[in-house]
């Protein structure tokens, strides 16, 4: 008796079919991991690491002398810029961040409908993603922003434009809102091939009946909007958002990078490390923030 419990016991299960997909799920992703380990882990550990040394050239190579929080403290108490650029930078998404989703959404919505040459008119509007990086959308904008091309730019920078709108009652916090938007209306504009793309994407993933089945229940424009295709492409917005945010923290004309960069270029490679370390802590808390925010308002709108 035995014997046979102990055969019976020893039997092994075959396995199934969904444990021989996961075992290739993991071989289908150990690049990424061993790309993550080895290009983001590592250097991650190690620029932390030299937020807390004072890094100085020799014949040698790199010395690092252990400092402890001297170069947070001086990001935070002796740098007067850090801290101004940072909560400039916060409030700047506030107004683009919108702005850039409300745009992508109207021309995906256009580039949506059935018209001759929409297949060019969606390669226009991409062309920005594909020809452009940082430092050539930067050169461009100062390059159409100085020659005069954008008037409403120009008038509101002169200041007209801005007295009349304070004198006509409006707060001049609003004011500064709307002048700083007209002015960096091309830079908002060509950062929107991405969002565009995906929303319009979004739309297609849409079907057809549904719209239909609207129509003949007697539904408004306004009504299948807001009640079809606002809800159905919810998802996508939110990604679309939080890309915005991070595509805004990570522009080549955000001030916080060019402190990074220009402190690479004077030698001071351990500060530079502290403020990309810090920037890139509160980046993440505030896109985690609002995924969950938007998350939780997307759930409502479908239930």
């Amino acid at each position: 008796m035995k014997d046979k419990k102990n055969k019976t016991k020893s039997v092994k299960i075959p396995d199934t079919l969904e444990k021989r997909k996961g075992r290739w799920g993991y071989v289908f992703i150990a690049p990424w991991i061993v790309g993550f380990i080895c290009f983001f882990a590592i250097p991650l550990v190690n620029a932390i690491y030299y937020t807390f040394t004072k890094i100085t050239i020799t014949q040698s190579g790199l010395n690092f002398s252990w400092v402890g929080f001297e170069n947070y403290l001086q990001a935070f108490t002796v740098d007067p810029d850090f801290s101004r650029n940072i909560v400039e930078s916060i409030l700047n998404i506030v107004y683009q961040v919108p702005i850039i989703v409300f745009f992508s959404l109207f021309i995906a919505l256009i580039l949506h409908g059935d018209f001759k040459g929409r297949t060019l008119m969606r390669s226009i509007f991409f062309l920005p993603v594909i020809i452009s990086s940082g430092v050539v959308i930067t050169i461009l904008q100062e390059n159409v922003m100085t020659s005069g091309t954008g008037q409403a730019s120009t008038l509101f920078q002169t200041g007209v434009l801005s007295q009349m709108l304070v004198r006509s009652g409006f707060p001049s916090q609003i004011v500064k809102v709307l002048t700083d938007t007209v002015g960096a209306i091309f830079d908002l504009t060509w950062r929107s091939g991405v969002q565009i793309l995906l929303l319009l994407s979004a739309l297609h993933s849409i079907p057809d009946s549904m719209y239909e089945a609207a129509k003949i229940e007697g539904a408004t424009g306004w009504e299948i909007f807001w009640k079809i295709t606002f809800v159905m492409i919810s998802p996508t917005l939110i990604m679309t958002i939080l890309y915005s945010i991070i595509d805004y923290f990570t522009d080549y004309s955000n001030k916080i990078m060019r402190m990074i960069v220009d402190y690479v270029s004077q030698g001071r490679y351990e500060y530079s490390t502290t403020i990309s370390i810090i920037y890139f802590a509160i980046v993440m808390v505030i896109i985690m923030l609002i995924n969950v925010f938007l998350t939780r308002a997307s759930n409502k709108a479908l239930n």
